[in-house]
């Protein structure tokens, strides 16, 4: 909390802070979409997968993608994750005012939290395991979702609750859209790369072990 008040008191330290967070969001949410419009390209056929998979690697879009994502999400974590309460009185302090308030806001901000932490442990494991079973390929994905797939599902509920949240408190903090206009889109949005993950999971679960 003394290092939230040193930053409140410079009003230009708090804009940037706050446009980082903002640039960092976005970027998320665009690569989250994205990565999972590519893995519902399953739904397509193996072949398509793993085309795809290969024109990635061929053009080291891959190996350059993965570090600069990785970069973005610490960029965020440090910028988001400021006003985070560390102290377990600080914690039960913004619990008993949640409570109090009852705004929807309030606990979406509360949850964002919550998943925040657990999305940069959960995403951690996801990219040690998609590292250490390089290339990607339909086969090998088959296999990691089969069998890993309570993980899976619980990482794309709360990686999609983040996203579709986030992006909404972000615009609604920045006033760019009704609130209630932009709360029915982004949740629209949701509930559609939802269906998608879990298709794709779907599909990946009744493959064969040979593709």
């Amino acid at each position: 909390m003394e290092a939230q008040k040193l930053l409140t008191k410079n009003r230009r330290a708090e804009l940037y802070y706050d446009l980082i967070e903002l640039f960092t969001g976005l970027s998320l949410v665009a690569f989250l979409w994205t990565h999972m419009i590519f893995v519902a390209t399953i739904l397509l056929g193996a072949d398509i997968y793993n085309k795809l998979a290969a024109g990635l690697d061929k053009y080291y879009l891959s190996y350059v993608g993965i570090p600069i994502i990785i970069a973005i999400a610490i960029l965020h974590v440090l910028s988001a994750g400021r006003r985070i309460p560390t102290r377990y009185q600080e914690q039960k302090i913004i619990w008993r005012h949640a409570k109090m308030i009852k705004g929807t806001d309030t606990w979406i901000w509360v949850f964002q939290v919550i998943t925040g932490v657990s999305i940069l442990v959960l995403a951690a494991i996801h990219i040690f395991i998609i590292l250490s079973q390089w290339p990607i390929e339909a086969n090998i994905s088959t296999q990691r979702m089969k069998e890993f797939l309570w993980f899976y599902l619980i990482l794309l509920l709360l990686g999609e609750y983040h996203a579709g949240f986030g992006l909404y408190r972000q615009f609604v903090k920045w006033g760019w859209f009704p609130r209630k206009s932009l709360g029915y889109v982004t949740k629209c949005i949701t509930v559609i790369i939802l269906a998608l993950g879990f298709a794709a999971l779907w599909v990946f679960n009744t493959m064969g072990g040979a593709l």
